[in-house]
């Protein structure tokens, strides 16, 4: 019994402190969607298919 009780808060703190995905849902500007942090397009296998 005490070891579901324990069991129970272990799982219930791993939920709240993973979270929900960090990451937006939709990008804030689209002009910029598959370019590099430095605005340079990607390149290679990072690359968007044409």
């Amino acid at each position: 019994m005490k070891f579901t009780l324990i069991f129970a808060a272990l799982l219930a703190f791993a939920l709240v402190a993973c979270g929900g995905p960090s990451a937006p849902e939709s990008p804030v500007n689209s002009e910029n969607y598959g370019t590099t942090h430095e605005g340079q397009p990607a390149e290679g296998r990072n690359a968007l298919p044409e």
